[in-house]
């Protein structure tokens, strides 16, 4: 049996390839009366309308561009205690203990994440990225490094410099929420889908390949699959190319978000 990987915050899924009609990019959905928890909206689809399904909501997740959000505000509060850091330890002599690293800090993991992601900047995202936060990002940990290990800058210049390389840091940080909805529509990909005789789209955080499992290729193991949903059941799970995979399906439940 064929499946399709998919991958919701950094799990791996697989579907069965048998209910898949297509796989597109992603497109806002429109908003209608019928729209809930769990449907966005409707959307066109070789001139029909169907409607647009989140499998983060289907799981009781977190939706997509909320994590990027509350990601986001978590970083600004960890730069701020992180210039704090550094003044006290400038000030007093103290180790310092944060990262110097603009790729160990979890802003610097998120940035080349998506960095990384090629489908990322579709609409721009990873040049808005790159021109208001990187460069400021790296500046604030690699001078922090430096003014830390030495460095004949009085010790007032230093924290002015680090302050402002923080300030910018955060004020593209600002901007990159207000536009966080192009890396959703860039990020996020949709499955359409044929369920009971009705077809939808299902929207994902990404689209891998396709895999053929028997018992003879994968060692199945069924226990330990607690975490179905009301719409979605865990069946299986496998170890491929040393990644967990849950493989899954749609409950009879589903069939009432069309109604």
């Amino acid at each position: 049996m064929i499946f399709l990987q998919i991958e919701v915050k950094q799990q791996n899924y697989l579907l069965c390839a048998d209910s898949i009609d297509e796989l597109l990019a992603y497109q806002e959905p429109t908003i209608t009366s019928s729209s809930s928890k769990y449907v966005e909206g409707i959307i066109n689809y070789k001139n029909s309308v169907i409607p647009l399904i989140s499998i983060r909501k289907l799981l009781d997740f977190q939706s997509f561009i909320d994590e990027q959000r509350e990601l986001i505000a978590k970083v600004q509060t960890q730069h701020i205690a992180w210039v704090k850091d550094f003044e006290h330890s400038l000030n007093t002599g103290e180790k310092f203990t944060k990262a110097l690293d603009p790729h160990k800090c979890a802003l610097g993991q998120w940035i080349d994440d998506k960095l990384d992601c090629l489908r990322c900047n579709n609409n721009g995202f990873i040049d808005i990225l790159s021109k208001e936060v990187v460069e400021y990002h790296d500046s604030l940990h690699q001078d922090g490094k430096l003014f830390l290990e030495n460095s004949d800058l009085p010790k007032e210049k230093k924290i002015a410099i680090i302050e402002d390389h923080a300030a910018n840091t955060i004020k593209g940080l600002k901007h990159i929420d207000s536009e966080i909805y192009k890396l959703t529509s860039a990020f996020e990909q949709i499955i359409i889908l044929s369920h009971n005789g009705i077809k939808f789209g299902l929207v994902v955080d990404k689209i891998d390949k396709t895999h053929e499992l028997d018992a003879k290729s994968y060692e199945s193991n069924t226990k330990n699959l607690s975490q179905s949903s009301k719409y979605i059941q865990f069946l299986d799970h496998y170890e491929i190319n040393s990644k967990l995979m849950f493989s899954i399906k749609f409950t009879p439940e589903l069939d009432g978000l069309f109604k």
